[in-house]
């Protein structure tokens, strides 16, 4: 019996193209400017492509779709030393995280849902579930993104990029909210939209859910979800078959 799901944020809560295609090809002309690095089309296509982006396509196993920002910086970093350009990883890191948390947290910035969240939170919350993010995104984005669709005070739980806390797939969000919460692996269900979360569900024993609404096809969750929905709002209606 599921009693706790941890769910990602972009692609899975809500739409990952309108907010982070649109952000990655503001942010990455901005780095670059702030780099004082010449900013050509075919230097923004590379970079765009070394964390998983071309031609307005999102790599499902790419950076841009599950890695936190200091992983992206590595990929951004391999990609400039190809161009004879060296930058500090740390810095590029610090660097893309203030560009992007600008960005999405701006006011202009608009959050696509799924379903009636407010709804679908209720819900989970008559069932008694325990509801929890882990997400690659930082704490400050993921706390604004949920405030601005209006569901933050139903979170128990908010595992984010806090610079200390090791990103999906590795246990360690996974095992704080087992223990907060008095769970079992086998109670917690892992709801996301890409391979990656499915490996983090799967390598710690939880239930994994893939949800079509972000930048996978079912195929590329391989044999590694145990449930694949078309996005959230049939997640009620799984959690009663289930």
């Amino acid at each position: 019996m599921i009693k706790g799901i941890l769910f990602d944020k972009d692609g899975t809560l809500v739409d990952f193209f309108s907010l982070w295609l649109q952000a990655t090809t503001q942010v990455i002309p901005n780095f670059l400017q702030q780099n004082k690095i010449e900013v050509s089309r075919e230097l923004v296509q590379h970079l765009l492509q070394a964390i998983g982006v071309d031609c307005g396509k999102v790599d499902p196993k790419g950076a841009l779709a599950y890695k936190s920002y200091g992983e992206i910086a590595e990929d951004v970093c391999a990609a400039l030393e190809e161009r004879g350009i060296i930058l500090s990883v740390s810095e590029t890191g610090k660097q893309l995280e203030k560009l992007f948390n600008e960005n999405v947290t701006s006011q202009d910035a608009e959050f696509q849902l799924f379903t009636d969240m407010k709804v679908l939170m209720e819900d989970l919350k008559s069932r008694n579930i325990i509801i929890g993010l882990a997400t690659a995104d930082t704490e400050t984005s993921a706390e604004s993104c949920l405030g601005a669709i209006g569901v933050l005070e139903y979170f128990d739980y908010i595992g984010a990029d806090d610079g200390r806390r090791k990103p999906k797939p590795d246990e360690e969000m996974f095992l704080e909210f087992a223990e907060l919460f008095s769970l079992k692996a086998e109670e917690i269900a892992v709801v996301g939209d890409t391979y990656n979360d499915m490996i983090f569900a799967r390598k710690n024993g939880g239930v994994a859910i893939g949800v079509l609404s972000g930048v996978s096809e079912a195929e590329d969750f391989g044999d590694e979800a145990d449930y694949v929905i078309a996005s959230i709002h049939e997640l009620p209606g799984l959690l009663d078959r289930i």
